[in-house]
């Protein structure tokens, strides 16, 4: 199926996608699936050759590598989108997995193996080759614990072997996977010249080399990113990139953005806050994807007090999602679960526990008389949305007794050290777009992953993880994640509290507007009007 097993079998099949956010539209590869809905039009046709933009950001950077990047749209992704172009990429539109720098990743024999075809004649910024050797490199540079890299999951185990330079042999590290080529375009997609990693990561990350449109020409730390025109981009003959410099700038305040944008004093940014998306599009224009997972508190389940399932229900119990939107008017969508209600996945017999203010002080009570007062700190990525989220539940909180919150707010580079890498919290306020459950859920949730930050161990959980990633017919991929719903719910994790809904909000000359993955826009073809 286009970067699948074989075009013929792309119909479309009633699943999600999984990256993090978006609806869901019912309609999903036999392995995959495209969530509800997606506004993906392409913001006013054709862009003119020429021209600067001004993107803005909540963060800057930690790092420039693929690496220790977050691809996620109002994070990293943007960024990598500039510097490397994705090898594959999910349609919003289908949910397919489709090529970009690769002409195909498909699989003979039911995801036991599998066959990346790169473009020939690719070339990264340096003039270096782009080919399967690059493409090993980076792949087993993600693997290697001292990468820290933050999709070492993704790349773990895989058995890789160049075929020639524009083929790469792959075998999946855990068995079988029909669902790897979502693996590659959510957490492998971005590829860096050997000649850049061979340096080392810190001179990867601050001088990174890649094939996308454009190359790094200055970074002032905290402040800006100057992005210019790859003299040797692979698509230089079709007139791309349109633009001739790109800069990101870094705007904590997301209102502060929306201004900038409707000022002139900026072009686009994306954002993930639904009142914002909303607001910005009648004033200039927005794009808007809702796809899985959205926003939450994850429990540090081999932390007290959460390594007792009593104090994660409590929490369950006395927060009520519907509250945040009504007291912050922050236009948020209450969940009910990980999945949105509008996903061909959600189950309405499994969704978490109503608010009940009397059970949550009783097991608030119960834990305390046992010696396990749920006495914790809220890890929380600083930003002003996020900010007034934790206020929120703190300030709830404090009106019951036998609980205490404290809030560690600090910048994302921090934050994504301290979950990811460390593993030091009790409790974090969480965000995830996910374009279908596979890869990332299975990531996020099965027992002996790396990236179970909340270190949640449940073998029903388990089984159905398997059985979603390795199922290719519809009704049972609908079923291994009924059940992976009801395990959630019954144990709580996490606790949702938002659905997710991300995309690009931009002004009125910029045209070009194509979205990707979680709603990353493609960079080669925007451009202003």
């Amino acid at each position: 199926m286009s970067a699948r097993r074989t075009a013929a079998r792309r119909t479309m099949q009633g699943t999600a996608i999984p990256a993090l956010i978006a609806a869901l539209a019912l309609t999903a590869t036999a392995c995959g699936g495209n969530d509800k809905k997606s506004d993906s039009s392409s913001g006013g046709g054709t862009a003119k050759n020429g021209g600067k933009m001004t993107m803005l950001a909540v963060q800057d950077s930690k790092s420039l590598d693929p690496f220790r990047a977050s691809y996620v749209a109002v994070a990293d992704e943007p960024r990598m989108a500039a510097l490397y172009d994705p090898l594959v990429y999910i349609d919003v539109k289908t949910g397919n997995v489709t090529p970009f720098l690769a002409e195909s990743l498909t699989t003979a024999d039911n995801g036991a193996t599998w066959t990346l075809k790169l473009r020939p004649g690719v070339q990264f910024s340096d003039g270096t080759p782009l080919d399967a050797a690059a493409v090993k490199l980076n792949w087993e540079t993600h693997a290697k614990p001292e990468t820290a890299s933050v999709h070492i999951a993704a790349a773990a185990r895989l058995g890789l072997e160049v075929v020639d330079p524009q083929n790469l042999k792959i075998t999946p590290g855990t068995g079988p996977n029909p669902s790897f080529d979502k693996m590659v375009a959510t957490h492998l997609t971005y590829i860096e010249a050997p000649s850049a990693i061979n340096k080392g990561l810190d001179s990867a990350g601050t001088q990174p080399i890649g094939a996308g449109p454009f190359m790094l020409k200055s970074w002032t730390r905290g402040s800006e990113q100057v992005f210019v025109k790859n003299p040797n981009y692979w698509q230089k003959d079709k007139g791309l990139p349109k633009l001739d410099e790109l800069s990101i700038k870094n705007v904590p305040d997301i209102q502060q953005q929306l201004n900038s944008v409707k000022s002139g004093q900026a072009d686009i940014f994306h954002s993930s806050d639904p009142k914002l998306l909303a607001e910005a599009k009648s004033s200039v224009q927005s794009q808007v994807k809702e796809d899985l997972g959205g926003q939450y508190i994850g429990f540090n389940a081999a932390k007290a007090p959460f390594d007792d399932q009593r104090a994660r229900r409590a929490i369950a119990l006395a927060l009520d999602p519907a509250e945040i939107p009504k007291t912050l008017q922050n236009g948020y969508i209450p969940a009910k679960s990980f999945f949105p209600q509008a996903s061909p996945f959600f189950d309405p017999q499994y969704v978490q526990p109503a608010p009940n203010k009397d059970e949550a002080q009783k097991l608030f009570n119960e834990l305390a008389a046992a010696g396990k007062k749920v006495d914790f700190t809220l890890l929380v990525p600083k930003n002003p949305s996020s900010d007034k989220v934790a206020e929120f539940f703190k300030s709830r909180l404090s009106t019951f007794e036998n609980v205490s919150m404290n809030i560690e707010s600090i910048e994302i580079g921090q934050y994504i050290q301290k979950y990811a890498i460390q593993k030091d919290f009790q409790g974090i306020l969480f965000q995830q777009w996910l374009v279908d459950p596979e890869p990332d859920m299975f990531n996020t949730f099965l027992s002996q992953s790396p990236m179970n930050y909340f270190a949640w161990k449940n073998a029903d959980a388990d089984a159905a993880l398997m059985a979603g990633r390795t199922a290719t017919d519809p009704a049972a991929r609908k079923k291994a994640y009924s059940d992976l719903q009801k395990a959630m719910v019954t144990d709580l994790p996490i606790w949702a509290y938002a659905e997710s809904q991300v995309g690009p909000i931009y002004s009125k000359k910029v045209t070009g507007v194509e979205m990707y993955n979680t709603g990353t826009v493609f960079m080669d073809r925007i451009g202003l009007s």
